[in-house]
């Protein structure tokens, strides 16, 4: 089971009715579980079962898209890589999904608006979040 959140924007104290260049958020996951074990998080008990694919990460863009519009929320305008899984521990398939998500001819985001949320296990998997475009946030463990 993969977990993928939208977060819808909710300015000037929680009402719906705002701006109208308010956006919408989706926390997307990496992997089914992880092996971190990080104490601020619940996942890692359950361990890593496996990595997504690219095309796993991309569907959960394309639900969170499609749930934005169905619900009548502000579009969709920010990737966070924040859920399930240590992307880090998953570089070439992240890697390949932020390549589609910030393609111009496929989900076309900004690369300011796609964010890898990291614990960073060893120097090496934070030089290869480093090296996907997007914007790398470190949390410590």
């Amino acid at each position: 089971e993969v977990e993928s959140v939208l977060i819808p924007p909710l300015p000037n104290g929680g009402k719906r009715a705002s701006c109208a260049r308010a956006k919408s958020t989706v926390c997307v996951s990496s992997q089914v579980g992880c092996r971190q074990g990080c104490r601020f998080c619940a996942t890692g008990r359950m361990g890593l079962l496996r990595n997504l694919t690219s095309g796993e990460i991309l569907a959960q863009v394309a639900a969170a898209r499609l749930a934005a519009a169905e619900r009548g929320l502000p579009p969709l305008s920010n990737v966070v890589f924040m859920g399930m899984g240590e992307p880090a521990d998953n570089a070439r398939n992240v890697r390949d999904a932020v390549a589609c998500l910030i393609d111009p001819r496929r989900f076309a985001f900004s690369r300011d608006r796609v964010t890898i949320s990291t614990v960073a296990p060893s120097p090496q998997a934070f030089a290869a979040v480093l090296g996907i475009d997007g914007r790398a946030a470190r949390m410590d463990q």
